[in-house]
């Protein structure tokens, strides 16, 4: 676990006092020793009311190092958590009647009238609709403090004037915050430098290089936003593509200039959307799967069960498509200056000839990293060619130029303190929780836990210090009980302070069903949310043991006992109560969304079943509230929570994510390893060969965790493009699925699959929702000019998710 904070931004009705507060007493936790900043400091205009951003001031580190031990002590002793947990005597009776079941729709009604309360209706047209991130320009008093606090910044944090933040936008870009040593990229490393830059005087653009992304469209959307509030400054935003599909275009267009080099490949062909389908592969080998689904639109599945695309499948994902096709329609046309049909057209035409890009007005124009780089080099020193300047001028002008480019990178960049550009912090604090990944039991990697959760949750219902918290949902779903856990407990924290769930890339079944417990619900437009429905099955292997000439026999004692062998199918009976029992499951999730959202269990119903909705259509049927990403939570938090707009507001970041081997890897763990070793004697060779041990040990243990199926899924992964997503996919069912457990879960055969004609196996792959094993950005600081146009680094692949059939396990 780990606490870093920041600072409401950017949010409707956020607002800053003009003058610091630094009073506070508590006591640091020695636990948290080499922990994570808390940046901290004092707006300077009443001009900048609306933006407020980190702060590192030393009483407000004592809070967050306090909380954060909270929280971990609570992590450690789990009866010590339970004992001191908050229970809200109102949520505890409302809750109880829907615990146990969903075959009573009496209890969910009892609780609309208090839902009622919950969601848009106890919001102002302004939270809900208004700006999300409005740039307010410093005034001269602003840029005065801004100045002298940058005079005195540390070493690390300095870099040349006029300078250009370059990285890359490449791979994953996970949701949750990265570690030191992990050097991938993060949203919010991504979007707070985006906010710093637009106020740092020494920074006077951002160069960007996008390749083929691995993220969903909607942390696109977000960090477009953020793009634009970028621009709003009035600096510079240049974008360089290699490569790219509809996608990374769409991505592109938010910059002010888009460069390609004369060779590139940029596809815009238009949107494809499908499913992988392994029936046919199971039949041939003897396995049979036994998979019940509830709901008409629940496909979770099917890749397993058939051999082609359901109706209702079909309906869904076409919907999808076209709220994703309207949406890069809107935005291309509006930031190119041209008509729909003119982007319609050029579609149709499928152009590859860049050429015809750039006379059409499509980039800016056809230039090599070097003639870009020059250009950025004349910007940043001011030298251009000018008719009649002298020899000395002309050489003097060429050395200037000679020199590296004047750039800081994102990873330097990232410990810059927002507190230098005169941005406030206040007592009163709003804790944002990042949740990503599949829902599981129980998990070493990057995954939802309630053990991992639930501490965190019970921690900040006993803080006085915090007034709300937003619950940032990433994930696809997964198991039920899980879901549930983490739902009762989500519920319990509302009672006592508002809850506010914001939505990633993906808020989906068990996604969703932590969502549903918040007071208020924000997606972006083109997140996938819903999927209320149920799949659970097991493998019928009885075929595939007589093929390899594999016999098992089984004794049991009771009627049931034998319900998930594997080694036949089901009786009768069997298969009513394994049906019957996947139809309880789903009534109690319907009926909980229906008395979470305040509508009726026969309004629920319509709009579940199992179907995915893009978060335009989901607010349309009321599963969600508001659109927008976390600054929009945050402004929801906020008055929910009673916060006047004149109070200072801290916002704490709660969670980061696990790196994988191979990230630690890429960060320089092996190096530390290194030194370690030096440190307690051995030679370098007896140093070099003990790290590199434990990094293949640390490789090992990751893709061995579910048996040798697991390393074989994610080589499998790697090296087709075309089984890597179905094997992907099919090895996240296999970690949250077990027989006859239902499973609140959505798959890639879902919506998740809504990719570009041009990169589809990374779109494919990179939509699932942080739990299966996606490709990974990774940084590193090259400040020379040999290693690619940014000196950033390039994806790193993640590891896969395995398939474990053994004794029936899916």
């Amino acid at each position: 676990m780990s606490l870093s904070a920041t600072y409401l931004q950017g949010v409707p009705g956020a607002a800053v006092a003009p003058k610091p507060s630094m009073a506070s007493r508590a006591l640091r936790c020695p636990a948290a020793a080499g922990g994570s900043r808390l940046l901290a400091g004092a707006s300077h205009s009443q001009s900048r009311r609306l933006l407020a951003a980190p702060s590192c001031g030393r009483a407000s580190r004592r809070r967050a190092t306090a909380l954060r031990c909270r929280a971990e002590q609570q992590e450690q002793d789990p009866a010590a958590a339970a004992a001191t947990a908050t229970v809200a005597a109102a949520a505890t009776d409302s809750d109880a009647a829907t615990a146990n079941g969903g075959d009573s729709a009496a209890a969910p009604r009892q609780e609309t009238a208090a839902a009622a309360s919950r969601g848009a209706a106890s919001f102002p047209s302004e939270v809900l609709e208004g700006a999300e991130l409005p740039f307010a320009a410093p005034t001269d008093q602003d840029r005065f403090w801004t100045r002298l606090k940058l005079a005195f910044a540390l070493p690390w944090r300095r870099f040349k004037q006029d300078s250009v933040l370059t990285f890359t936008l490449e791979g994953e870009v996970s949701d949750q915050a990265r570690s030191f040593l992990d050097s991938g990229l993060s949203m919010p490393a991504v979007c707070g430098a985006l906010r710093k830059a637009a106020l740092d005087p020494r920074v006077q653009g951002v160069a960007l290089e996008i390749g083929p992304l691995g993220i969903g469209w909607g942390k696109v959307q977000e960090i477009r936003r953020h793009l634009d509030y970028f621009r709003s400054s009035g600096k510079y935003a240049v974008a360089w593509m290699k490569q790219g599909g509809e996608k990374e275009y769409y991505l592109a267009t938010a910059c002010s200039e888009i460069y390609a080099p004369p060779s590139a490949y940029l596809s815009l062909r238009g949107f494809v959307t499908g499913g992988t389908f392994l029936r046919g592969v199971l039949d041939k080998v003897g396995v049979e799967p036994q998979v019940k689904r509830i709901g008409a639109y629940k496909s979770a599945g099917d890749q397993l069960l058939r051999r082609d695309m359901a109706p209702e499948q079909r309906e869904q994902l076409s919907a999808i498509q076209s709220d994703v096709v309207e949406e890069f329609l809107r935005q291309v046309s509006t930031a190119r200056g041209k008509t729909r049909e003119e982007v319609v057209a050029f579609i149709e035409e499928g152009v590859y000839d860049m050429e015809r890009f750039k006379s059409g007005g499509w980039v800016t124009d056809l230039w090599y990293e070097d003639q870009l780089l020059e250009e950025l080099k004349m910007r940043t020193t001011g030298l251009r060619p000018q008719e009649g300047e002298s020899e000395d001028e002309r050489k003097k002008r060429e050395k200037a130029l000679a020199a590296p480019l004047r750039r800081v990178g994102l990873r330097k960049y990232t410990a810059v303190s927002p507190s230098a550009f005169g941005l406030a912090g206040g007592k009163k604090r709003i804790v944002v929780l990042r949740t990503s990944g599949a829902i599981v039991g129980k998990s070493s990697g990057a995954a939802i836990t309630p053990d991992s959760v639930i501490p965190k949750l019970r921690a900040l219902a006993k803080d006085k210090s915090v007034a709300a918290v937003v619950l940032r949902v990433d994930s696809p779903g997964g198991d039920a009980l899980s879901a549930d856990l983490m739902w009762r407990e989500i519920r319990q924290l509302d009672a006592v302070k508002p809850v506010i769930a914001s939505m990633a890339d993906v808020a989906a079944s068990g996604g969703y069903y932590m969502a549903m417990a918040a007071r208020a619900i924000v997606a972006e437009p083109l997140t996938i949310t819903g999927s209320i429905g149920v799949v659970t099955g097991k493998f019928n292997l009885s075929e595939l043991y007589g093929k390899i000439g594999y016999n098992k026999e089984l004794i049991s004692w009771g009627r049931f006992a034998q319900l998930l062998a594997d080694n036949r199918t089901f009786s009768a009976e069997e298969e009513a109560l394994f049906d019957s029992s996947a139809q309880h499951a789903y009534e109690s999730f319907r009926n909980k969304a229906a008395a979470s959202r305040g509508l009726a269990v026969e309004e629920m119903q319509a709009v579940a079943q199992g179907r995915v909705w893009s978060g335009n259509a989901a607010r349309k049927v009321r599963l969600v509230d508001a659109l927008g990403g976390i600054n929009r939570a945050l402004a929801l938090a906020r008055h929910a929570a009673g916060i006047p707009p004149e109070e200072r507001l801290t916002v704490v970041e709660l969670g980061k994510m696990r790196p994988s081997p191979t990230a630690l890897l890429g960060g320089g763990a092996l190096a530390g390893a290194v030194v370690l070793g030096l440190l307690r004697g051995q030679s370098p060779a007896q140093a070099l060969a003990a790290a590199t041990g434990a990094a293949a040990v640390g490789l090992a243990s990751a893709t061995g965790s579910a048996g040798s199926a697991t390393a074989a899924a994610a080589a499998a992964a790697a090296a087709l493009p075309v089984v890597g997503p179905a094997a992907a996919q099919l090895a996240t069912l296999t970690s949250v699925l077990q027989p006859g457990r239902c499973a609140y879960l959505m798959t890639e055969v879902d919506a998740l699959s809504v990719g570009c004609s041009s990169s589809s196996s990374s779109s494919m792959a990179a939509m699932g929702g942080g739990g299966s094993g996606l490709a990974g950005g990774v940084l590193s600081e090259a400040e020379g000019e040999g290693f690619g146009f940014l000196g950033e680094g390039r994806a790193d692949e993640g590891l896969g998710l395995g398939l474990g059939l053994g004794e029936g396990r899916w």
